[in-house]
């Protein structure tokens, strides 16, 4: 928690200095820091590693098993061990699990990274390992699945669990938690989108997935207080084909080792329509 102390001084110092305090805010922000998860067993199968060339550096993948590749998008400050619970049901299903440390997490290379990046780097490591026949993504992975999804990854199912609707509004909030003025953050994400050549009503993960042709299963959690429900509720309320399974009680992280949203995520990816419409 931000001390009242701590917040008063942002306050002045963006208050005084904006584009000084929006500089250091981004530079703050866009660098990952790690944060905590549920304990996740150690995967039974054999795992394999790779390094994707990236940036001058490397994207580190992990993957178990064989057969139809199914990439694993771990959230801000994971890594590939994020989505462990996931592995050995994913190969006991017949699938090769893919997880991989996005830039500047885990055993990848970088200091800073952002969305653009992530789904970058989604998109080289699915081609890779591709033809992809599912992704399982949670929370920032979720928006990164869709945002490359749009820049042509290619894969039969996508199921995300507990991501935001809006990066941008999420930056926003994230201004009133720490104390900063609003003015700050609007300079930042403005100074952010015209250094990387995009516009935010672009990349808000609902107007993603209504693109999207294939099915699509949104997870999240109502009691989740770090992604408010409703961002699912309105991320599967504009894809044509999607589902929604609210949980309770798991909160953002919970979500990724309970039993009960393993199997009905590592389902819908094992559907059998899927599987035809890959080998057909």
């Amino acid at each position: 928690m931000i001390s009242a102390l701590r917040k008063t001084a942002f306050r002045i110092f963006g208050t005084l200095m904006p584009a000084l305090a929006a500089g250091w805010f981004e530079r703050t922000m866009l660098k990952p820091r790690p944060v905590p998860v549920p304990d996740i067993p150690t995967p039974e199968a054999a795992r394999t590693m790779k390094r994707i060339p990236y940036a001058g550096g490397w994207i580190s993948v992990f993957h178990w098993g064989e057969g139809p590749a199914v990439l694993l998008l771990h959230g801000w400050g994971g890594a590939s061990y994020s989505l462990a619970a996931y592995v050995d049901p994913l190969v006991n299903a017949g699938y090769r699990a893919v997880a991989f440390d996005a830039p500047a997490h885990g055993e990848s290379t970088g200091v800073r990274t952002n969305l653009i990046e992530y789904a970058d780097a989604a998109i080289r490591v699915g081609n890779a390992f591709g033809p992809l026949h599912g992704i399982i993504a949670h929370s920032f992975g979720g928006s990164a699945s869709a945002l490359a999804a749009k820049h042509g990854l290619a894969f039969n199912r996508l199921a995300i669990l507990a991501a935001p609707l809006s990066i941008y509004d999420l930056t926003l909030e994230l201004c009133d938690v720490i104390g900063l003025p609003r003015k700050v953050g609007e300079l930042m994400v403005e100074k952010m989108a015209r250094r990387l050549q995009f516009e935010w009503r672009d990349i808000a993960t609902d107007r993603l997935v209504s693109h999207l042709e294939v099915p699509l299963l949104v997870v999240h959690d109502r009691d989740d207080k770090t992604v408010p429900f409703s961002n699912g509720e309105q991320i599967a309320g504009a894809a044509s084909r999607s589902e929604l399974m609210a949980t309770d009680s798991l909160g953002h992280r919970g979500i990724l080792t309970d039993r009960d949203v393993i199997s009905r995520v590592v389902g819908f990816i094992a559907t059998a329509d899927a599987r035809s419409k890959k080998s057909a």
